[in-house]
């Protein structure tokens, strides 16, 4: 469904830009003239949206008087406005076609699911996934959480019946779990839930990028049932943590990577977890931690942890 929206956006645009030139040609102005000033409207268009998102976070450090590491800001902005370049201009709006079949990479190792965040598909996951299959590992698969603006409880459902499927395909007992933003609020809320079961592979390894954990301000911005459960002291977070109280199991080995120049989610710290390995890092934006080679591989040693 976000893959068929993102192609309409494109095509809206696309339709627009034709507008744009007719007007121009008209008025008098060469094809190059022409040419060239779509392309300088398409990059604007495009760095508008990082440019907004990171204006509104550095006010809001700015209001807390925090201060960010000399020299990440600008490394930061640019990773996020590649990695948005691609994946909200490629990889997700033809996710079907960019992603091809599953599983990917190998088909011996544990297999590995990778949990997209808000507004996001598993096209998102495009550079990450052709690092797994480039070292080998694998099974890799990953998931769509359907409706875009749904309700996050209902994401856990479709999870659980995601992981009984690869158990099913693999006859794997235990499975690597790897997810972004709003991803690791899904898989907490799975693992705290009746949706664990005996039937389905063990998740042997958790990692998570960028999730707010204890929410962010920057929800109070965006539309829909999920965001409304991620804004900072949100009655889901809350129940979240006291269903994670009475859990019996322990949970498993965690990882939760976060960026200090996070554009989307403030504070960056909402990404730490008790229970978890917090590692925090710089020069990275929200979406670029999927697209961060360093990331990976700190996703990469996780993934070889085995039971001790």
């Amino acid at each position: 469904m976000l893959g068929w929206w993102l192609r309409g956006l494109l095509l809206a645009e696309l339709l627009a830009y034709v507008l744009l030139s007719w007007v121009l040609l008209r008025s008098g102005m060469s094809a190059a003239f022409t040419l060239f000033a779509i392309i300088v409207v398409a990059i604007i268009w495009r760095a508008s949206h990082v440019l907004v998102s990171f204006t509104v976070a550095t006010l809001m450090r700015r209001q807390a008087q925090r201060d960010e590491r000399s020299g990440t800001t600008i490394p930061a902005l640019w990773s996020e406005f590649c990695a948005r370049l691609i994946s909200f201009n490629w990889s997700q709006p033809f996710s079907d076609g960019v992603m091809g079949r599953e599983p990917a990479g190998s088909l011996s190792g544990t297999p590995i699911l990778l949990i997209p965040g808000y507004l996001s598909n598993r096209g998102m996951w495009v550079q990450f996934r052709a690092r797994l299959i480039r070292d080998g590992l694998g099974p890799v698969y990953a998931i769509d959480l359907e409706p875009p603006f749904g309700d996050i409880d209902h994401f856990v459902a479709q999870l659980a019946a995601r992981i009984e499927q690869i158990g099913r395909e693999t006859g794997a007992e235990e499975i690597h779990i790897v997810a972004h933003s709003m991803g690791g609020l899904v898989i907490r809320s799975y693992l705290a839930s009746n949706a664990v079961d005996r039937l389905r592979p063990r998740i042997l390894t958790l990692t998570m990028l960028g999730s707010p954990h204890h929410g962010t301000k920057l929800a109070t911005f965006g539309i829909g049932r999920a965001v409304k459960q991620m804004r900072q002291n949100s009655a889901w977070l809350r129940k979240l943590a006291a269903l994670e109280c009475q859990r019996e199991q322990p949970p498993p080995p965690t990882l939760s990577i976060f960026t200090r120049n996070d554009d989307l989610i403030y504070p960056p710290e909402s990404a730490e977890l008790p229970w978890a390995n917090n590692v925090a890092v710089d020069s990275i934006g929200h979406v670029g931690l999927l697209f961060s080679e360093p990331v990976y591989q700190l996703v990469k040693s996780q993934l070889a942890r085995k039971d001790k």
